[in-house]
């Protein structure tokens, strides 16, 4: 649901929705980068308060804040309210990911930790798959009660169906209340940590005493160390900020995911470009988030069985830079052809993230250095996304030879970036005498 509310924006971009608020593409830009402006800003401090007052009480307030803004985007009439609505859905998402990156360091053992990251990611790779679904048959509404097709797919991703205004049979083709139909499932469901199971509300605790001993034990055997009980304070918040072993992969994901931001945002707008129309534009641009799903999975499940994070990722880089040079070299290629390297450069682009987030969290050594991580490298991840969204330009379509180029040169950077991060972590394990401690590469 974040995802779709974070990003409904490249579907709608296939509509009328530059016409109606008499805004340009580059004004588009702007208020995504200041979406991204907002989650960079708020990150930090929004892990701040996670450790305060309960990781589990303050997703689910984000929820109920981030849906209500996200609503609020289909009564746009203007550049002001768009840019309004998009950097306050960019300060109450901030922190979410890596909150729930965190609660996930405490259930999983590293061993199993990357595996898990990427279905967390799922999340993410799925909503771009079902929203460019979602857009290719609520765009169609474009017309319907004096409402843009843009304005119905803003409603689809929120509550809808909470506030019902009609009944006529048209509306039944809108998806509606999903993103605040979650709150009861993180209200009743949700466990705080492995030695505080009882959720936010409720008695509905399947966890037994016994239960919890083993949850905790089994990460603190794993990770040579026990601090779900310890809490966060200014010195070691300092200290984590100095860590420059986290700033190293918070800069990996600012190189690796810049070209996710311009392909997330303006796939469809690529593939329209290539010469279909919005609706089948949108329905092909789903095929890449399926398959980014396949490989995600596949990649950090070979990460967890062999114990190497580096190496993964360099692979996965390997397989982008093959298709974006292919498409850079491919200029008088079929319709057909430059569609299918696009998809399979789209359906890798993405594929270090998880691996990424898993390593910097899994060599993590306290709490308050996974908590602040975290967030540095999903501030990465936005920062990356934020210069992206310039890669695709007015005055390099239809082809994008600069942009193609452009990727290329970042996934090489990612590279060398990993690995510097792994030669990092060799030195480390070199000057320890203990393997409970020890690095993974």
């Amino acid at each position: 649901m974040l995802q779709l509310d974070r990003n409904n924006i490249s579907n709608a971009l296939t509509d009328t929705i530059t016409e109606d608020l008499g805004i340009s593409k580059d004004d588009v830009n702007f208020g995504n980068q200041l979406q991204l402006i907002g989650i960079i800003l708020a990150e930090i401090p929004s892990n701040i308060l996670l450790q305060k007052v309960g990781a589990h009480f303050w997703l689910t307030g984000q929820i109920l804040l981030w849906g209500a803004v996200a609503l609020g985007q289909a009564w746009v009439t203007d550049a002001p309210s768009f840019y309004a609505t998009r950097l306050l859905l960019g300060l109450f998402e901030a922190g979410y990911i890596p909150g729930a990156q965190y609660i996930l360091s405490l259930f999983y053992k590293p061993s199993e930790l990357a595996l898990r990251t990427a279905i967390f990611y799922f999340g993410n790779y799925f909503a771009t798959a079902t929203g460019s679904l979602i857009a290719a048959g609520v765009l169609h509404l474009g017309g319907e009660h004096g409402m843009s097709g843009w304005q119905w797919h803003f409603m689809s991703e929120c509550f809808r169906l909470l506030l019902k205004l009609h009944t006529d049979p048209s509306f039944s083709s809108v998806e509606g209340a999903l993103t605040l139909s979650l709150l009861p499932l993180f209200c009743f469901v949700l466990p705080p940590s492995p030695t505080r199971t009882r959720p936010l509300f409720g008695r509905f605790d399947v966890f037994t005493t016994q239960d919890r001993k083993i949850m905790a034990l089994r990460i603190s055997l794993e990770r040579g160390h026990d601090d779900t009980g310890t809490s966060m304070t200014v010195k070691s918040t300092i200290h984590a900020l100095l860590d420059y072993r986290l700033w190293m992969h918070a800069a990996l994901n600012v190189v690796s995911l810049a070209p996710k931001g311009g392909l997330q945002l303006y796939g469809p707008t690529v593939i329209q470009s290539l010469g279909f129309g919005k609706i089948n534009a949108n329905l092909l641009n789903s095929v890449s988030s399926f398959l980014v799903i396949i490989l995600s999975f596949s990649i950090s499940l070979a990460s967890d069985k062999t114990g190497w994070r580096g190496l993964w990722c360099i692979v996965a880089f390997g397989w982008s830079i093959i298709f974006a040079g292919s498409l850079w070299g491919s200029v008088e290629s079929s319709q057909w052809v430059r569609y299918a390297l696009f998809t399979l450069l789209s359906g890798g682009n993405a594929l270090a993230q998880g691996l990424n987030d898993s390593w910097l969290s899994i060599n993590a050594q306290s709490k308050s250095n996974r908590s602040i991580g975290l967030a540095l490298v999903v501030m990465g991840s936005n920062l990356g996304g934020l210069a992206g969204q310039q890669l695709f330009r007015s005055s390099d379509a239809p082809k994008y030879q600069s942009a193609f180029a452009s990727i290329l040169g970042l996934y090489g950077a990612s590279i060398i970036l990993t690995v510097v991060i792994t030669g990092v972590y060799w030195r480390a394990n070199k000057r320890t005498t203990s393997d409970v401690v020890r690095c993974q590469l």
